[in-house]
């Protein structure tokens, strides 16, 4: 005589089952992710912001006489969704300093030679600059790359009389976090807003850079 087991599953736990797999592929150990942490050197969040924070504040501390500045808060672009939907470890990380200080035509090459000198100083093997020319008559630009794999721009603008200044560090191959959890580059106040939540005029002028 054959006895046949008959095995039922509460509904409850089939659910249960299910929720904790979906909940897994959407929060990093879906397959693809358990492929991208063996495979892939993710800096962890943490150390991209000390590293482009570190940059940023050298190369300010690298300017004489000292300049006004601004930092903003850390902005991050994830990198698409794999192609069976479960979203992507990598994102770039990406911190930006504005120079409050108006710095004149006639003083920006001595600035963009103070601040080549630092990057060169901290890693970069060679700063490339360009303009401006006929194609962009009103933008200067520096840009290098360090060993460990932090890029770095500047972009100066020029409105006539005097320049905009912002130069930012961005980081590849770091680990997913979201923007908000970096918080501001302390204590580099992020810029003052007016009540519509327009950008605040809040230039300063320089007895040195800014004549």
């Amino acid at each position: 005589m054959r006895i046949r087991w008959k095995v039922v599953v509460p509904l409850a736990v089939v659910v249960a089952v299910l929720t904790a797999g979906v909940g897994l592929f959407y929060n990093g150990y879906g397959p693809m992710a358990l492929r991208d942490k063996r495979v892939l050197k993710l800096k962890s969040p943490a150390a991209a912001k000390d590293r482009i924070d570190e940059f940023l504040r050298a190369t300010m501390a690298g300017i004489s006489p000292q300049v006004e500045y601004l930092g903003g808060d850390y902005q991050v672009t994830r990198e698409e969704d794999h192609w069976d939907g479960e979203p992507n470890l990598k994102s770039r990380l990406f911190g930006a300093v504005t120079i409050r200080t108006r710095i004149a035509q006639v003083k920006l090459p001595r600035l963009l030679d103070q601040i080549s000198w630092s990057w060169e100083g901290m890693g970069c093997g060679r700063v490339e600059r360009s303009g401006p020319d006929k194609y962009n008559p009103k933008l200067t630009s520096l840009s290098c790359t360090t060993d460990d794999g932090l890029s770095v721009s500047l972009g100066a603008s020029s409105d006539g009389s005097y320049n905009s200044v912002a130069f930012s560090g961005e980081l590849d191959f770091v680990r997913y976090q979201p923007a908000h959890e970096y918080g501001p580059v302390s204590p580099l106040p992020t810029r003052p807003r007016t009540s519509g939540g327009v950008v605040a005029d809040d230039a300063v002028d320089d007895p040195y850079w800014s004549h």
